[in-house]
């Protein structure tokens, strides 16, 4: 019995000094955690990383019906006529909205026009058109295009052009006996718009839109 409480202390001892060596052990190396596989570690350490876009001119925006790329198309085409096309901007972002002959591909307008507002084209010529629409926000107003400095969006830039028959805006004036009828249009745009809905619009680079 004396040498099996012998066996059974010295096993012991041995057990104590084999705990305290790996406990100094993890001390001096503690275990990492493989945050690829560990769902727990992922949840704390996970961050979410927001870009805000970069502008000095952030917020700025011109006044709706100012005409911004008047030296790249000339000033606009005006009629003595009751022809008129209202935009309703229903989105957040900012929109030069062009009016475009389809006879000869002249830009007779284009119109500034502010998020969450509207701007109504009058006196517009009898004409078929097609439209494009210039989306953003920040108007920047060194920017250069085709060398020109005319202005331009620094964030959340779109170019949408309109051009399919169905949504062409033909402008005439018709009399019928003693009343004299014009045309009018509403359009309305959404904050972005997406190929195939509405007036089936499609996107343009930049290069393609000026």
């Amino acid at each position: 019995m004396k040498k099996q409480s012998k066996t059974i202390l010295w096993l012991g001892l041995i057990a104590a000094i084999g705990i305290f060596a790996y406990s100094s052990y993890l001390k001096r190396n503690p275990i990492e955690k493989d945050v690829d596989y560990d769902e727990d570690i992922i949840d704390k350490v996970e961050t979410v990383v927001v870009e805000k876009p970069e502008s000095k001119y952030l917020g700025n925006q011109m006044e709706n019906g100012n005409s911004p790329f008047d030296i790249l198309y000339g000033k606009g085409l005006y009629a003595d006529t009751k022809n008129s096309l209202k935009i309703i901007n229903s989105g957040s972002t900012d929109v030069v909205v062009m009016l475009i002959r389809t006879s000869d591909d002249q830009i007779i307008r284009n119109e500034y026009i502010q998020g969450h507002s509207e701007y109504e084209m009058t006196k517009v010529p009898n004409s078929l058109c097609s439209t494009k629409y210039y989306y953003g926000k920040d108007w920047n107003p060194t920017r250069k295009i085709k060398g020109n400095v005319v202005g331009g969006f620094d964030n959340d830039e779109q170019f949408v052009i309109s051009e399919k028959p169905d949504d062409l805006l033909e402008f005439i004036v018709k009399e019928d006996g003693q009343y004299i009828y014009h045309s009018t249009f509403t359009v309305t745009l959404e904050t972005q718009i997406i190929e195939g809905n509405a007036m089936q619009e499609r996107n343009l680079k930049p290069s393609e839109f000026f």
